[in-house]
């Protein structure tokens, strides 16, 4: 797709500019006439096939999730009984995602995405809460920020937690902060910004030696995690077998294939769901769970497709290329004379060099978009299969060359 549409004083311009576009909004267009104005509306998108976009968890939905998605945007998910069909995909959604994660048995809630899910999974142990003051929430330093959107919606305590030297939780603080007794207590295997996965083989068991439950936010690894070890990368496991954790946010739009919006909260036991429970007005109207009412039911369809068509040796063929694929964006960086900026455990690779603000700067000039993590200090890369080994070494490529033309 083309780049370089018009901007206006910090805006964009509307179609044909702003009086040909309000005289046909009162007058209404043609399909046709819409289409070529969504076509213009786009022409600065980026097309994750065209080999500029390396900053992206998400990609394109495979097929069939594209076609289901397009053809049940109808179905609402507020409506039971108009479409029982939903209610049934949720339950074998929830079972194929439990069984990816160790809990065919699992409940599970069909939800926007993983901030919606962590968001449930804090409201579910704020509501279980029986002791005095605001129920406290143990955090380490690498939580998505939709954590911090959490903690300022919800009245919880945070406690946060620091991190050790490859931006995961760091083990002996994590275990002093649960002497806090927190109502629930967080990790993150894959976290967005390095792909770090937190020790919850070992913390959460410790966890629940105190009395703790562990809710797990696995958007980002949720479909890599599960194979690592398998596939001969001895890291953590994300499943809801490990003791201590009773929930796990996935994001089926994130390596799953799925469209967006396309998320799920996992829980060990459907029980635990119970707090979550908002009655419905209606008689014969199904009780909600989730925090969304009437919306389209299409992406959980479309998950269910996707999910069947990959099954479990799909995803693990999928998981086994994004680890070459990165292994392969390490050599040529090694290569390229580029260091990086911590050993990766999943799909983000971060590059250090002295100015990656610049740097990200400079390699949009050059069209490419890859990102800069604020907290920690590098340019940040995210390998997807979406990419090709061409295309990550024209990237390597590009990025020596923007390096060295932003040095000192």
């Amino acid at each position: 797709m083309g780049r370089g549409a018009a901007v206006t004083a910090g805006r964009r311009t509307a179609p044909g500019g702003d009086d040909a576009f309000h005289r046909a909004w009162r007058a209404g267009l043609t399909t046709e006439q819409v289409l070529d104005e969504i076509w213009e509306l786009r022409a600065g998108d980026h097309d994750y096939a065209d080999g500029t976009v390396f900053n992206s968890i998400c990609s394109e939905p495979l097929d069939p999730a594209r076609q289901v998605f397009a053809e049940h945007l109808a179905a609402n998910m507020g409506d039971h009984r108009i479409f029982p069909s939903l209610p049934r995909a949720t339950a074998l959604v929830t079972r194929m995602l439990g069984d990816l994660l160790g809990a065919p048995d699992a409940g599970g809630v069909p939800t926007s995405g993983a901030t919606e899910a962590n968001l449930l999974a804090v409201l579910a142990a704020v509501r279980r809460h029986t002791g005095s003051g605001r129920p406290r929430v143990l955090l380490a330093r690498n939580a998505h920020f939709s954590f911090e959107k959490i903690v300022a919606l919800l009245p919880v305590e945070p406690v946060w937690v620091p991190l050790d030297d490859r931006y995961r939780a760091e083990p002996a603080a994590y275990r002093r902060a649960l002497a806090t007794r927190p109502a629930l207590a967080v990790l993150t295997t894959g976290t967005s910004e390095c792909g770090a996965v937190d020790a919850v083989d070992t913390l959460a068991p410790y966890a629940a030696s105190h009395g703790v439950p562990v809710h797990i936010d696995g958007a980002t690894g949720g479909f890599l995690v599960p194979f690592a070890r398998e596939l001969g990368h001895p890291l953590p496991g994300t499943g809801l077998t490990t003791e201590g954790v009773v929930s796990v946010s996935v994001d089926p739009h994130k390596y799953g294939g799925a469209p967006i919006p396309s998320g799920h909260l996992l829980v060990r036991d459907p029980a635990w769901l119970a707090p979550l429970r908002s009655a419905s007005h209606y008689r014969g109207a199904a009780d909600h769970f989730g925090l969304l009412g009437t919306r389209s039911g299409a992406a959980l369809l479309a998950t269910y497709a996707v999910l069947r068509r990959q099954g479990r040796a799909g995803y693990r063929a999928d998981a086994a290329e994004v680890f070459r694929l990165r292994d392969r964006t390490l050599e040529l960086l090694a290569r390229a004379g580029l260091r990086s900026a911590f050993p990766p455990e999943l799909m983000v690779v971060g590059v250090a060099c002295p100015d990656p603000e610049a740097v990200q700067a400079e390699m949009e000039r050059r069209g490419f978009i890859v990102s800069v993590s604020r907290r920690f200090g590098f340019v940040r890369l995210v390998v997807h299969l979406h990419q090709t080994e061409r295309q990550l070494a024209r990237l390597v490529d590009e990025l020596a060359d923007a390096v060295r033309e932003v040095a000192p």
